[in-house]
């Protein structure tokens, strides 16, 4: 009878483990997917900052066209560097062109 509920007791820690193993797997896939999209949010929010802060700063500053987008890829690599957040240049390049885009848009109005 011992053995037996011993076998049962071993069955059952197994079977805990094995669910616990598979709900720390689940969650810590939502964290990552969740900490994504707030990523993302966060990148577009200072990439939208960075434009608007170049465009008011150009003026004084005496810059155009390419030293705008430098000027502006800065701020943004500073901001993000403050959220432990790093692209490739490319990828910076994206975000800024659409922020300048959305910037366009908007001004129009």
């Amino acid at each position: 009878m011992n053995q037996i509920t011993g076998i049962v007791v071993n069955s059952l820690m197994a079977i805990f483990v094995a669910f616990v193993g598979i709900a720390v797997k689940s969650l810590k896939e939502y964290l990552l997917t969740r900490g994504g999209k707030k990523a993302l949010e966060v990148v577009e929010i200072l990439a939208k900052n960075a434009v608007n802060a170049t465009e008011q700063v150009a003026g004084t500053l005496g810059i155009h066209g390419v030293e705008k987008l430098e000027h502006a890829k800065g701020c943004l690599i500073n901001g993000l560097e403050s959220q432990n957040i790093y692209l490739t240049n490319e990828e910076l390049n994206t975000f800024l062109e659409a922020a300048v885009k959305k910037a366009n848009e908007e001004w129009k109005k």
